[in-house]
């Protein structure tokens, strides 16, 4: 069987829960999400949900105050929407370079980039990987500017002995389909303190639920791509045409999920998730921690088949990560992807990109050179928690033979 890119962790679970919160009375699904993702991921810490995690980073810096002449601190490796989001308050956009053959922020640029200006920094918790929420959080501290958490990915990820989403003075959160943790869509905001979380309240209740038929839709696309991303289904139907399109030069998974970046619209008329999507994400967090250990246990392990290999860089993870994905850099990305393809093993390039360089300038020239590599040079291996170990070993071992060959 081909091993698809990735699997949504929706079960037959979600879709009775999802079925049932048709019934009448009962409890309020997305007061219990709210309250369940509080408790266990978030230290008691308010949550309120959101259209989208965008627009729940929008609620997040309106209600810290942070708009027009203030200045906000990201790393560029990002998805554009982050700064997209910062700008629609009105506030500036500083990009901070990523590490070498990393994709997280050099820390280390921290304090010379900080300004009179600068109201918040945005520690973003890419793939599931933490931050050293520590080291940020004191230089902030020191400088008196907020700490937001970008934890789209990185719902119960642990930076040392803390969740990440408690150190912060907010945090901001994504609940697509393919996360680990999903409402099938929208998204969720938590801060530590009462006032802004009061006045994200009052934000949120100015927005109308998804409809029932557009909850029916997204219910229907997550089946979708479940049934889509079965090990069978996906060899027979799905893996041909991705190969397809791959010899006319086209991602069709990347093309038809890819977003155009852009600015943030829409915000006055977004949806709040429905009472069923809320549902779904109920039944989720009984099975977060167990998926998240799943991953993890993936991560580590394919890290330790491929570490050494030659010509492959493979990207630091701490302890604590989730891994949502499993990046690596190659020079050859387009290359050894096509190579992995056609030795079963599905990839992806991710949809984060050197943001400094989104209208800026003309420049050819990236003000964040690393941040510009890696956008051009990461690709994601397979890692979500359903994989065996004889599946992660068939993907290191194709990942050896590929590059064999490029040599």
């Amino acid at each position: 069987m081909n091993i698809p890119r990735f699997r949504p962790t929706t079960s037959l679970r979600e879709a009775v829960t999802f079925l049932q919160s048709f019934l009448p009375g009962g409890l309020d699904p997305a007061e219990q999400f709210a309250a369940g993702l509080s408790d266990g991921a978030l230290a008691g810490n308010p949550v309120v949900l959101a259209p989208s995690a965008r627009i729940a980073l929008y609620w997040l810096l309106k209600s810290l105050g942070i708009g027009p002449g203030d200045h906000v601190i990201l790393q560029a490796f990002n998805f554009p929407a982050v700064p997209a989001a910062i700008r629609a308050t009105g506030a500036e956009v500083g990009f901070l370079d990523v590490g070498a053959g990393t994709f997280e922020a050099d820390w280390s640029a921290l304090e010379s980039v900080i300004g009179d200006r600068t109201k918040a920094v945005i520690a973003t918790h890419l793939y599931g990987n933490p931050v050293d929420l520590a080291r940020v959080k004191r230089i902030c501290d020191s400088k008196g500017v907020i700490l937001i958490e970008d934890c789209a990915q990185a719902i119960g990820a642990m930076a040392g002995r803390r969740k990440v989403g408690t150190v912060g003075e907010g945090a901001f959160f994504s609940l697509g389909p393919t996360k680990n943790l999903t409402l099938l869509g929208g998204g969720a905001v938590s801060t530590s303190d009462s006032i802004p979380s009061a006045k994200i309240r009052d934000m949120a209740s100015a927005h109308r639920s998804v409809g029932l038929g557009a909850s029916i839709k997204l219910a229907a696309k997550a089946a979708a791509m479940g049934v889509a991303t079965n090990p069978m289904v996906f060899s027979m139907t799905l893996m041909p045409i991705l190969r397809f399109f791959e010899r006319r030069g086209t991602d069709l998974v990347h093309e038809v999920m890819q977003e155009p970046a852009g600015p943030l619209t829409g915000i006055e008329n977004a949806r709040m998730p429905s009472r069923q999507m809320a549902a779904v994400g109920v039944a989720q967090l009984c099975r977060l921690e167990r998926m998240n250990r799943a991953r993890v246990r993936n991560g580590w392990y394919l890290r330790s088949r491929l570490q050494e290999v030659q010509d492959l860089i493979v990207c630091p993870m701490r302890t604590g990560s989730v891994f949502m994905s499993f990046p690596v850099l190659h020079p050859q990305r387009e290359a050894l992807a096509l190579q992995l393809r056609r030795r079963g093993i599905d990839t992806d390039f991710g949809f984060m990109a050197d943001c400094s360089t989104i209208e800026v300038d003309e420049s050819p020239e990236s003000p964040c050179p690393n941040a510009e590599r890696t956008a051009r040079e990461i690709l994601h291996l397979p890692v979500y928690p359903f994989l065996k170990k004889r599946q992660m070993d068939r993907i290191a071992d194709a990942v050896r033979d590929a590059l064999q060959d490029l040599s």
